[in-house]
């Protein structure tokens, strides 16, 4: 499977996992903060302004599962070239690799997926709006909330972000992960949190700078949003490289091969482009943040501002993105498993 073709494949499914940890984390907490403002008609006035974030939320989520629906078809295509045997029928060599292989079975869970969310993103976004969103304290029920529940998702969203997670489980087994003889099991797990956490993280700051407008009001929900979005990009930052750490480990065997190894010298032109998304991260938090008054309205100039070094953060990651798409089809060092 072409670089390209992988690139457009990981920056999907990070999309796609950010939008649901958008509606999970960030709408939930943009609803409140909106709630307790003064004066306490703003959250009333803002209501519609919150549906139609949402509304272009699953809208990206149906446009971007569309998108790998195409790029699906393009991994048979891909595996058939280099599975082709010239002396065997086209229909043969097709028939083997979808219905007699691993890697087929995967592949249609994969197609069967995507049309899945394909359908729940597009009724998301018919919905979107439809039912007001329930008060802060509140259940999606009706119900008094007692104590904080770190996740909130209406059952349509819950089932998006069942979807979501089959998709990044699909990765995993198609990834180095299953060449781990030993601790395979526990290799595609790791694997799956490290992608999950890198959506939670990128997937969902390119989902905020995609949904934001330039009116006054939208800065506002900009910067609520970047400060609602900023402890939960923490967490996954270092749930992000501790799996990455234990990644390295299951295919790594010695640190040498960092500079020896094709996959080691991957591995760390990798690395050294995390580490400058990770400075432009902490840039944001440290000094850009602190200049974005969510409780008021923000200025402009701060907001864009901001956005510019988010933009420069989330470019960045799909240079990352893009040598991840070397590295997966680069063959780990002789040894290492």
């Amino acid at each position: 499977m072409p670089p390209l073709q992988r690139w457009l494949l990981f920056s999907g499914v990070l999309l796609l996992t950010g939008t649901v940890a958008w509606r999970a984390f960030i709408a939930p907490r943009v609803r409140q903060r909106l709630a307790g403002a003064d004066p306490p008609a703003t959250f009333t006035r803002e209501l519609p302004a919150i549906a139609a974030l949402e509304r272009r939320v699953a809208g990206i989520g149906t446009f971007t599962a569309l998108l790998l629906l195409g790029v699906w078809g393009l991994r048979l295509w891909a595996q058939v070239l280099d599975f082709r045997d010239p002396f065997a029928p086209l229909s043969e060599d097709l028939s083997f690799l979808v219905f007699d292989t691993f890697w087929g079975t995967v592949w249609m869970a994969q197609g069967g997926v995507l049309l899945f969310l394909v359908g729940g993103f597009a009724l998301l976004r018919a919905r979107a709006g439809t039912t007001p969103p329930p008060p802060p304290g509140v259940t999606p029920e009706g119900i008094p909330r007692e104590g904080h529940r770190p996740l909130e998702l209406p059952p349509r969203w819950k089932a998006a972000a069942v979807g979501v997670f089959l998709l990044l489980l699909t990765l995993g087994l198609s990834s180095h992960a299953m060449s781990v003889p030993a601790n395979r099991p526990l290799a595609v797990s790791v694997d799956l949190t490290h992608t999950a956490a890198a959506g939670v993280w990128m997937g969902s700051l390119a989902l905020i700078l995609a949904i934001a407008a330039g009116s006054r009001d939208r800065y506002r929900l900009l910067a609520i949003q970047l400060r609602v979005f900023s402890p939960m990009a923490l967490a996954s930052v270092g749930v992000l490289l501790f799996m990455g750490l234990l990644l390295s480990g299951f295919h790594m065997h010695e640190i040498p091969a960092l500079w020896e190894s094709r996959y080691g010298r991957t591995l760390s032109l990798k690395l050294g482009v995390v580490l400058g998304v990770m400075a432009t991260g902490f840039w944001n938090w440290r000094r850009g943040l602190p200049g974005l008054v969510a409780e008021v309205e923000a200025e402009p100039e701060q907001a864009r501002r901001i956005r510019r070094s988010a933009s420069l953060e989330v470019g960045l990651a799909l240079i990352v993105l893009l040598v991840t798409a070397i590295l997966v089809a680069t063959p780990v060092p002789p040894g290492a498993h």
